[in-house]
């Protein structure tokens, strides 16, 4: 017999897990990384490149950049309609980010009438819990 209770929540002694020991060993390795990671550490990695006869040092993803640009420079209908989704894209998003969300005037206003509000509710007098009337609408 059991030396303690069992049932909802109480597992038998020997089921529960141990502890200090991992639920999942087989599971994820320490310092794995997933897809992002991976992707973003690989286009940021240094090469070399040679520019018009001079050597210098870049990263994949500006390597990848300047190809695209050339290839459509160079009439490839294909890398001329992907350089034109990317400007575009990266147009649109430099433009949401710096519209702000509302102008500062309504900011200024809703700061004032919120003041107001809280001076007259200051200034006037508690209302009686007991005696306020349920059906009344909120002003």
């Amino acid at each position: 017999m059991a030396d303690h209770a069992i049932g909802y929540g109480r597992p038998p002694k020997r089921t529960q897990f141990v502890k200090g020991q991992s639920g999942n060993p087989g599971g994820r390795p320490k310092g794995s990384q997933n897809l992002a990671a991976v992707v973003r550490a690989t286009i940021h990695q240094r090469i070399k490149v040679t520019d018009n006869g001079r050597v210098r040092y870049t990263t994949k993803f500006e390597a990848i950049i300047a190809q695209l640009v050339n290839k459509a420079l160079r009439g490839d209908v294909n890398a001329t309609h992907e350089l034109r989704y990317w400007i575009q894209f990266l147009e649109e998003s430099l433009q949401t980010n710096s519209q702000p969300l509302v102008s500062r005037e309504n900011d200024e206003a809703v700061m004032a009438r919120a003041l107001e509000r809280l001076r007259q509710t200051e200034n006037s007098p508690a209302p009686d819990p007991v005696n306020q009337d349920s059906s009344a609408e909120p002003q």
